[in-house]
């Protein structure tokens, strides 16, 4: 099974909006006000040579005319009311991988669309933006394959996400048909969405797009099958112009030229892509969940309210987990512990309470569940363990009083090669505490939280504040599969902090340097008396009166018109008599002086 999440992006950047600002109950049936409320989506990246330019939109923006690849400044004059949003392909990387996760309520082995070096031909982006979902064997509990489809494309709608599901033999086939069979119906159905046409109360009425295909109906779709666009084949743009150019546009007019002459005219690509189509060449997919290999369950023959025995069996089956990932050459990123726990029937305490809010049957589905994230892959069972054992030691995990274990269910979710073995090409102080930093890492995001142990990461943004967010350090990699280090075997490392070479100040004469502290959001100045060019002459700081020896600038810094009210300003570094270095800036809008900064 093939899930396409049509403009995905787009989608998340859509249900991100109606989250942080919900819609009000009394404007329920006002569909104008809903127009104003959702508005257009637009989402820009920065391109080396254009600047910024349209990553991708939404509907509504599409109505008005914007268009991916479009420079950004175009669109003010076609769509001012456009909300536009820095492109993060790193979050829709990490909501796609979760939704496949919680996906998995279908079906065990789920995974992500795997990308080639080149772009694919009808795509804006290169990034995911489909689930696959092997499903044999899972159609007869859903009373059909028909069944099943419906499930997973309500179960996606209830998310506020627009889907289409093909179910083939072939990953091709799947894909093509999700892809390629309803992107018109698929259009409109989004831009209902986006107009707030779509309500929960219509949920089940309206008509959703999908398609299933099984041996019993082959035949009868064979000819819909060749009627998909050559865009269907998954091959890149270059491939896809030089078919146009001899007018070839579906597979059935590709089908029919001689398959020998195939690779020396269009390359090996578009052979094997036919291949898996047809089912001649088997395709694999990477799956977000470990092979069963990488699970060991254990049912305790008496329940225990002891976390130290708790402890040992969690032990144990780590080591037995680790040596499997020591055979497969790989190390756990991410690793999942289930103890299955039941009400101590001994408890008097429990006996006294009665609560009547609570369900008969929640008692056989009590369990706590730990769960730990790694910032490189990691084989090591005693660094796993003393992962899992903080959490085990916390007073969240209920284990002791009326609530004994019973079971306990190990998992490594996310495995990845051991990539950083080679450690001994450069001898430098960076890569020998490598692993040591790793583990404080772990250990941080274990006690503190993943999203409180973060790292800083630029970007593209002209205000000094907003050139930075923060980033959890674990978590998923940018691909959404396997970590991939790039050349850092092939080049010399950068200069280790621990050199010796000392470091150079900036010069008074360098306009461009940034102070060592900024204040967020900048702070008023008090300027007490301004020279003849309207330069400040005498300012007051910190809290007394101090002569302006001499000054550096102007550095004039605008913001875009898409991040609201557009800001413009004109920076100083300014020397005070006291020894004090600022760096300052006369707001053009507001006609005011703010302090941003101070050089140490």
């Amino acid at each position: 099974m093939c899930i396409w999440l049509p403009n995905w992006p787009s989608q998340r950047a859509f249900v991100a909006k109606l989250q942080a600002d919900p819609q009000p109950a009394d404007l329920a049936k006002d569909s104008d006000q809903k127009k104003e409320l959702v508005g257009p989506i637009v989402l820009y990246r920065r391109d080396p040579r254009r600047g910024n330019i349209v990553a991708t939109a939404n509907q509504m923006a599409r109505q008005a005319g914007i268009l991916p690849q479009m420079p950004l400044s175009q669109c003010g004059s076609l769509c001012p009311s456009a909300t536009v949003v820095e492109h993060d392909p790193q979050s829709d990387i990490e909501a796609l991988v979760q939704l496949a996760e919680s996906a998995q309520c279908f079906s065990p082995i789920v995974g992500l669309e795997s990308l080639d070096t080149q772009i694919w031909a009808g795509r804006s982006l290169h990034e995911p933006q489909s689930i696959y979902m092997d499903v044999t064997g899972i159609s007869p509990l859903f009373d059909g394959e028909d069944r099943l489809a419906t499930e997973v494309i309500c179960w996606f709608r209830q998310r506020k996400l627009i889907v289409t599901v093909a179910i083939a033999n072939q990953i091709g086939q799947a894909w093509a048909m999700a892809n390629y069979s309803f992107r018109t119906k698929v259009a409109q159905t989004l831009l209902q969405m986006e107009l707030g046409q779509c309500n929960d109360s219509e949920e089940n009425t309206i008509e959703q797009p999908f398609v299933a295909i099984n041996d019993e109906a082959m035949e009868q779709q064979t000819r819909s099958i060749l009627s998909l666009p050559i865009e269907a084949l998954r091959i890149d743009l270059p491939t896809t112009a030089k078919l146009h150019r001899l007018g070839i546009r579906n597979l059935a007019q590709l089908s029919e030229l001689p398959r020998a002459s195939l690779p020396s005219r269009f390359g090996p690509g578009l052979l094997r892509r036919l291949d898996q189509f047809f089912g001649r060449e088997e395709e694999p997919f990477q799956t977000i969940c470990s092979t069963p290999e990488l699970h060991v369950n254990e049912s305790f023959e008496y329940a225990t309210p002891n976390r130290e025995d708790v402890l040992s069996r969690l032990q144990l089956q780590l080591r037995l987990l680790c040596s499997r990932l020591d055979t497969l050459g790989h190390g756990a990123l991410r690793v999942v512990c289930r103890i299955s726990l039941e009400k101590n029937a001994l408890d008097v305490s429990s006996l006294l309470t009665t609560d009547t809010s609570l369900d008969p049957s929640s008692r056989h589905r009590l369990a706590s569940v730990l769960q730990v994230g790694l910032y490189i892959p990691s084989n090591d069972p005693e660094h796993v363990e003393c992962l899992l054992r903080t959490q085990l030691e916390s007073p969240a995990c209920k284990i002791g009083g009326m609530y004994w274990a019973k079971g306990l269910a190990t998992q490594i979710t996310i495995s990845a090669p051991m990539v950083w073995q080679q450690n001994s090409l450069f001898e430098v102080e960076s890569l020998k505490h490598r692993d040591s930093i790793a583990k404080l890492i772990d250990n941080l995001s274990v006690r503190l939280g993943r999203e409180n142990v973060v790292a800083p990461t630029i970007l593209n943004n002209p205000l000094p504040e907003l050139t930075y967010s923060w980033r959890p350090l674990t978590g998923w990699r940018k691909d959404g599969q396997q970590q991939e280090i790039k050349r850092k075997l092939g080049r010399a490392p950068k200069r280790d902090y621990q050199s010796e070479e000392p470091v150079i100040g900036p010069k008074k004469e360098d306009v461009w340097s940034r102070p060592t502290r900024l204040f967020s959001p900048p702070i008023a100045l008090n300027v007490t008396e301004f020279s003849k060019i309207g330069l400040p002459a005498i300012v007051r700081y910190p809290r007394a009166n101090s002569n302006v020896l001499r000054w550096t600038g102007p550095e004039r810094l605008e913001s875009g018109w898409w991040q609201g009210t557009t800001q413009q300003r004109d920076y100083y570094r300014i020397e005070l008599e006291n020894g004090v270095w600022l760096w300052c800036f006369l707001d053009q809008r507001k006609k005011g002086w703010f302090l941003h900064g101070i050089f140490d």
